[in-house]
């Protein structure tokens, strides 16, 4: 049973306004605490739960409450930031902070594509918090536009949603469960020789791929497509050619089918798109300035259109000045009589 708007949960600290979203395994929710800050709350979907075996439901519910405390360790600006977290019932739940803002699948999707410079810069947030994650030996196994947020009136990227499932053995995570351009080959099965493949390769080809869709506005061909029926990977170049040469052959390197021929961690790859591994100053939005810029800006308008009308002026008195004056009227008796003769009659 799903929970609904009004719904207290964990001794009343928490009140559900509204489902914001489901994934493969899990429901997020928007609520509100105690001090009325919104949070989201996240948790396995007990449809889900339902139909698996009593072994297999101990063990998800169990790795997604010990996933937990490792996220809460990956402390980074571009990484969502973990509360707490409880259980409701049976269910066992996450609380996260909240980001206000739009995901990079709907400002994609609005836009067509970005300019390079700017998914650039998302790249290398994104690519900057995955290095904390795989310092702590952990994968998210799940970057695509849909996970990573923008933050409102800002360029900050943040990276959310981790697939708390890994290495979950059930028909959730096998083959054919989630079919998409950001998955990667090694992700589609769970034999102990695909698992020895994964490592931080695998979330390099899901960023390379969500790259992809920023600069071109479509999804790459599935990693499934390109081994089963031989599909070829159209260069990103080929759909924008405005794209360089250099971030073109990056996305096709971290994108290989098979894991051991890309980059082997997410700072070769960056250096590989020409980005800096750490530090990183957000470029500010023109309306996220704040008030004394603004104020600053408006009176410097002011002042040169001031200055612009106060040129004019001086250029219209100088011309007046320089203008010629008129000659006066002569009013003496010797003004030429400028009276038309009257006309003679013609002769026959």
């Amino acid at each position: 049973m799903t929970w609904v708007p009004g719904q207290k949960l964990h001794r009343d600290q928490y009140e559900i306004k509204q489902e914001l979203g489901r994934g493969r395994i899990a429901i997020t929710y928007l609520a509100t605490n105690r001090d009325g800050k919104d949070v989201v709350i996240k948790t396995p979907n007990p449809d889900v739960l339902n139909q698996l075996p009593l072994k297999d439901r101990n063990y998800l519910e169990s790795g997604f409450l010990d996933e937990a405390p490792k996220l809460a360790r990956c402390q980074h600006d571009n990484i969502v930031r973990v509360i707490e977290t409880f259980k409701e019932g049976d269910l066992p739940c996450i609380v996260m902070e909240y980001i206000q803002g739009d995901n990079l699948a709907k400002l994609v999707k609005s836009r067509g594509f970005f300019p390079e410079e700017e998914a650039l810069g998302y790249i290398q947030q994104i690519g900057q918090a995955l290095i904390e994650v795989h310092k702590q030996r952990f994968l998210h196994r799940d970057i695509k536009p849909e996970n990573i947020m923008v933050r409102a009136g800002t360029y900050q990227a943040v990276l959310i949603d981790f697939d708390l499932a890994r290495g979950f053995d059930s028909p959730l995570t096998s083959r054919g469960a989630r079919v998409d351009g950001f998955t990667p080959i090694e992700l589609y099965f769970n034999s102990a020789t695909q698992q020895k493949r994964r490592g931080a390769w695998t979330d390099i080809y899901s960023l390379a791929a969500t790259l992809y869709v920023l600069l071109t506005g479509q999804q790459p061909v599935t990693a499934i497509d390109r081994k089963d029926r031989n599909e070829r990977l159209t260069e990103p170049k080929e759909l924008n050619n405005q794209i360089s040469d250099r971030v073109n052959n990056a996305i096709i390197h971290a994108m290989k089918l098979e894991p051991e021929q890309r980059p082997k961690t997410v700072e070769d790859w960056l250096q590989e798109l020409g980005l800096q591994t750490r530090g990183f100053t957000l470029p500010k939005l023109p309306w996220a300035q704040p008030l004394w810029a603004w104020i600053l800006g408006i009176m410097s308008v002011l002042a040169l259109l001031a200055g612009i009308i106060s040129g004019l002026n001086d250029t219209i008195d100088l011309r007046h000045k320089l203008s010629p004056k008129p000659l006066p009227t002569p009013t003496n008796s010797t003004t030429q009589d400028t009276t038309p003769s009257p006309s003679l009659p013609h002769k026959r």
